[in-house]
């Protein structure tokens, strides 16, 4: 086992001694150790899931109302960071899924009742965009269609997906849907991040009742506010995207680790004499560790904006809103660069299927894909409003 990966990295964050913090370090070797057989998989293994459980990833952000943990949401985060710097694609899991206990609680009081019948540990997987349009009915609405990209599809109890109403322009909605209503499509066959298992989600003919649904649109307030009087459901509901951005920091840590471990150890065939005697091994290092530090520097300073909001029970300045969008993707652009150009310094040996850093590599660029972090749309914006533009209604 690579006991490098293991270690804290430098600039880590919030790690705790104790309580949510504690349980996430437990479980790091087992979690590292099954890394690369969730990549072959293309699913975590069940142990991870059991690994994740255990530590209370899932019911971390679930109401203390249904047994949940009401952690701290950047512990939270740094949490889902050292996951993603063993096995991205558990700090991926962990982030999306364990968020998506907190969005539940902005449906109503009986949608929460039937989620967390069996307990706090119950996984949701979702598809949010609302690619299908439902039919209204008495009670509810229609719903036959496909989503992609559902991460944890295969470990999910429920998935919530987005969906339009026919009839209604502009109107949509997100639903749960019981796994007894959903079929997989086993289609994810990609480059990175391939033990998330993000596959496609099917439903024909299904009933989902009104108060399953939640909306009008991602914006909508929660459906019964002052249920839960924890500072945490304070927080907005896209809010807990930030969990993307500790995912893209962790696997950057673990790039980071690898390739320090690896010029360590790198001995030039034709000359027999270590890597290490090069300066631009160390240049090439530094650099990067600059770089992922300040990018780190500038998605931690996101989380903390919306923590202190939800504390107090205020809104963020537009100006604010807008500074942090911009911030996270261009975090992401400089993680992304910083790998970049640790596999360009690591040699042929790296691109090995065996070695770790091609692994975070792959990972890293099919995360950084996602459009959460698509830096051209949030120049478009930030740009728009340091001139004083409106927002344009077309770009998200």
């Amino acid at each position: 086992m690579n006991h490098a990966l293991l270690m804290p990295p430098p600039d880590s964050h919030g790690v705790a001694t104790d309580g949510f913090g504690a349980r996430i370090e437990q479980i790091l070797p087992q979690i590292a150790a099954a890394a690369a057989q969730g990549d072959e998989r293309i699913s975590l293994h069940p142990d991870s899931i059991a690994a994740l459980t255990q530590a209370g990833v899932f019911r971390a952000l679930v109401p203390a109302m249904y047994g949940g943990d009401e952690v701290d949401f950047i512990e939270f985060l740094a949490g889902v960071r050292r996951l993603a710097a063993v096995c991205p694609a558990s700090g991926w899991i962990a982030g999306v899924v364990g968020t998506h206990s907190h969005g539940i609680s902005y449906y109503g009081k009986q949608a929460q009742d039937d989620i967390w019948a069996d307990g706090p540990d119950t996984r949701i997987c979702s598809s949010f965009a609302p690619v299908v349009t439902a039919q209204p009915t008495e009670g509810g609405y229609l719903l036959t269609g496909a989503w992609d990209f559902s991460s944890g599809c295969d470990h999910a109890a429920w998935a919530q997906l987005g969906f339009r109403v026919e009839g209604m322009p502009g109107v949509s909605y997100l639903g749960l849907i019981p796994r007894t209503d959903f079929n997989i499509v086993d289609n994810w066959d990609t480059v990175g991040m391939r033990g998330t298992g993000s596959k496609r989600v099917e439903v024909r003919n299904v009933f989902v009742p009104q108060h399953r649904c939640w909306g009008p649109g991602m914006f909508a307030p929660p459906a019964e506010p002052g249920l839960h009087d924890h500072w945490l459901f304070r927080m907005p509901f896209l809010a807990t995207a930030a969990n993307f951005g500790a995912v893209l920091l962790g696997a950057a840590d673990g790039a980071l680790a690898a390739y320090r471990e690896s010029v360590q150890k790198r001995i030039r065939p034709h000359t027999g004499k270590l890597r290490m005697d090069n300066p631009l091994s160390f240049i090439r290092l530094a650099e990067s560790h600059m770089e992922i530090r300040a990018a780190s520097a500038l998605v931690i300073a996101h989380w903390q904006g919306i923590v202190d909001h939800a504390k107090a029970g205020t809104r963020p300045a537009m100006d604010e809103v807008l500074r942090s969008r911009g911030d996270e993707a261009f975090a992401g652009r400089m993680i992304m660069n910083a790998v970049d150009r640790l596999l360009a310094a690591a040699g042929g040996s790296a691109t090995f299927k065996s070695r770790p850093l091609q692994r975070y590599w792959r990972d890293i660029h099919t995360a950084g894909n996602h459009m959460f972090f698509d830096l051209e749309n949030r120049l478009v914006i930030v740009g728009r409003h340091l001139v004083g533009l409106e927002p344009d209604p077309d770009l998200l």
